[in-house]
């Protein structure tokens, strides 16, 4: 057998877990409205992301105001994660 023939595998552990280094993206928030049109398409209104988790509340609530009939909201949650290389196996 020829030296260029030999091969060496090497095998990794892999873990995904949420990215909580101090250079990772902020966890945001943003809720989009579920409630269906007069022509049952889904409003899909959103409000814009924050990482203070009331702000989008408060958007929920504006837009409902303009639109009473707008009972119907999902919660958006962004939260980065990161795969993280383990010991070699």
């Amino acid at each position: 057998m020829t030296a260029a023939a030999r091969r060496t595998f090497r095998f990794v552990d892999w873990t995904l877990r949420p990215d909580q280094d101090d250079d990772a993206p902020p966890l945001t928030y943003a809720f989009r409205c579920l409630a269906l049109t007069e022509d049952d398409t889904e409003c899909a209104a959103r409000s814009p992301a924050s990482w203070d988790p009331a702000r989008p509340q408060d958007w929920a609530f504006m837009h409902m105001r303009e639109h009473p009939e707008h009972t119907s909201y999902a919660e958006v949650i962004e939260r980065p994660w990161v795969m993280w290389r383990g010991c070699p196996s």
